[in-house]
């Protein structure tokens, strides 16, 4: 087995009005991912696969054309269920999240705890990478169930990859072992809020 690059998606634009896990990608956000997919050429991406919610499918369906790739949606790749969480200003997304990693058998945001949100994405990333053809696999998710993934396997505190994290940005990981290869890839000079 190859490389695992675990994406965080583009920037969405940001609906208050609509749940997040509904948002699409912003004009800023669908440019971006022409960086994305130079990255994805670079380290010999064959595979693509993507969480099923907009602004992920959306990111994984630019890069894939930049490529002249299939992807595939796969469920069990999506973000924390935040139903009920509605927009909460920056500050207090971050401490509901610091909150959700420091209990992660407490249901802190929406219906899901962090250890079921684990549970679930190593199911389907375990289905993405072992399904995958030859050449590195490319996901693309959301920060929160990506650093809760990343620090199950690696030394590493949830809440600081989550804050490390940019829209978009790049984990690369080993496909085999899930150990980080290498620092996090962020994008240059990002603007966009966390999300």
């Amino acid at each position: 087995m190859g490389e695992l690059l675990l994406i965080k998606h583009a920037p969405p634009e940001i609906t208050p009005e609509v749940i997040s896990h509904r948002w699409v990608l912003s004009a800023e956000g669908r440019a971006r991912c022409d960086w994305l997919a130079e990255i994805c050429r670079c380290r010999g991406v064959a595979s693509i696969f993507a969480s099923p919610e907009p602004k992920t499918l959306e990111t994984a369906a630019l890069v894939a054309m930049n490529l002249q790739l299939p992807f595939h949606p796969l469920d069990g790749l999506q973000e924390n269920d935040r139903t009920g969480l509605g927009f909460v200003s920056a500050g207090a997304l971050e401490a509901r999240i610091s909150a959700y990693f420091e209990t992660p058998d407490a249901v802190v945001i929406g219906s899901e705890s962090a250890r079921s949100v684990l549970t679930r994405f190593q199911a389907a990333i375990d289905i993405a990478v072992h399904g995958a053809t030859d050449g590195a696999v490319a996901i693309v998710t959301h920060g929160t169930a990506m650093s809760g993934f990343i620090a199950a396997h690696n030394t590493v505190a949830p809440l600081e990859l989550w804050r490390a994290l940019t829209l978009p940005g790049v984990a690369v990981l080993d496909a085999s072992t899930y150990q980080l290869l290498e620092p996090l890839i962020p994008f240059p000079n990002p603007q966009a809020p966390k999300t």
